[in-house]
């Protein structure tokens, strides 16, 4: 698959989906999408007669859509009907969750399922043949099929991120990498910086054609799993990743300079420039006034990168489970790229968290189907007072946490 040329470099649309804030009606998700993609020339200056498009949403877990962790199968379908009006072959709908999660459910639970069937669209598994993709610094595993994709579109859901700050545009595309190497990912590239810059290199070498951004609800605070749902009645759309995540960082009050992976992406020269950054379209004044409450990603991001392995080490926010909801799946322990979750020999569920292994990644909390992991964060304390002197995590979804994660923006061979 050849990149396609620049298309309204630095222009995201903003559209308003007209059925309220937190309404998935698909006649008015599809006119808010068909409005967005308007003002970029209309998909079919992407979508040509007989190729074939992939689909990117975001399938983090096996969470049903009300969740806001997952895109919206509303927007999916929306864009597989704009792809057949404008020829498109084939349309394919795929991702790599975070963990392992059986293909089926993801796609039934998800919606995904429901929307290939009845807008014949194909499904595209992760697990069969992978071809090694370059990266950066490394080589990742990236299914053989996408070689045959013509079209690029990723279709993210808007959260707020423990580790990056942010997950929309780029980080999307990081799920395109199949099965456990994410994990592995985190390993390597383990404090916030390093990932962040990570993730641009993965970006650059596997960037979609177009971008549609799931903002109608968004995942705000302690995301991407564990945050808490936002109506905010929006779609974004653009040619440009860097762009759109530039305008999703205005929601969090930040400019590009307070968000990791922008920083990167604009050190090393990868999409627009801030100069460059226009936004078009009857949401720019939603967007404009509306602002989503942030992860704890800002106080990691303040440890000094070369202190930051040894101050995780003395860090009390270790994840925890809670065995009221937890029901020994095993899917944390599968995806700890540290090896770092025990198997309780007695109740054969996750025994206690090793805190000389664990690096904060937080894996096993992206990955957990039904919210069982929390972490407790050293502002806990202080929530507690504010609360009523009631120290101690919180209790099911919506619980606080932290995600941690070497490197610096320069320096990737480019």
């Amino acid at each position: 698959m050849t990149p396609a040329a620049p298309v309204s470099v630095g222009t995201v649309a903003v559209t308003v989906c007209s059925n309220g804030t937190g309404g998935y009606e698909f006649d008015a998700v599809a006119a808010a999408v068909r409005a967005a993609l308007d003002h970029l020339g209309g998909l079919a200056r992407f979508v040509h007669p007989g190729q074939t498009v992939l689909l990117k949403p975001n399938l983090f877990s096996a969470r049903a859509p009300d969740e806001a962790v997952t895109t919206h199968p509303s927007l999916v379908r929306a864009l597989v009907r704009l792809c057949r009006e404008c020829g498109a072959a084939r349309v394919w709908i795929g991702d790599s969750p975070a963990g392992h999660h059986e293909e089926e459910q993801l796609w039934a639970i998800t919606g995904m399922a429901e929307v290939a069937a009845q807008e014949s669209a194909e499904l595209k598994s992760f697990t069969g043949e992978i071809v090694p993709t370059a990266c950066g610094p490394t080589f990742l595993p990236v299914p053989a099929w996408f070689r045959e994709v013509d079209v690029f579109i990723s279709v993210p859901k808007l959260k707020t991120h423990l580790l990056t700050t942010l997950t929309c545009a780029m980080k999307n595309v990081f799920g395109m990498v199949a099965g456990q190497a994410k994990a592995m990912c985190h390993r390597r590239f383990s404090s916030p910086q390093a990932m962040s810059s990570f993730l641009v290199d993965v970006y650059s070498a596997l960037r979609p054609h177009l971008t549609v951004v799931d903002a109608i609800v968004a995942l705000e605070g302690q995301g991407p799993a564990n945050g808490n749902p936002r109506p905010l009645g929006l779609v974004l759309a653009s040619a440009d990743g860097v762009a759109a995540d530039m305008v999703c960082a205005r929601l969090l009050g930040l400019n590009f300079t307070q968000v990791p992976m922008l920083r990167c992406a604009v050190a090393q020269r990868v999409g627009a420039t801030p100069g460059e950054l226009r936004t078009v379209g009857d949401g720019v004044p939603v967007l404009s006034r509306a602002r989503l409450r942030p992860s704890s990603a800002r106080y990691l991001q303040a440890i000094p990168e070369p202190l930051f392995h040894w101050v995780i080490r003395f860090v009390s926010c270790r994840p925890r489970f809670d065995y009221d909801i937890c029901n020994g799946c095993g899917i944390c322990m599968g995806t700890c790229p540290q090896k770092a979750i025990p198997r309780d020999p007695d109740s054969r569920r996750p025994g206690k968290i090793s805190a000389g292994l664990c690096i904060l990644c937080m894996c096993c909390v992206e990955s957990c189907p039904r919210h069982a992991i929390s972490v407790r964060s050293p502002l806990d304390f202080w929530n507690a007072l504010r609360d009523g002197l009631k120290i101690g995590p919180r209790k099911g979804p919506g619980k606080k946490g932290m995600g941690g994660g070497e490197g610096t923006c320069q320096g990737r061979g480019r």
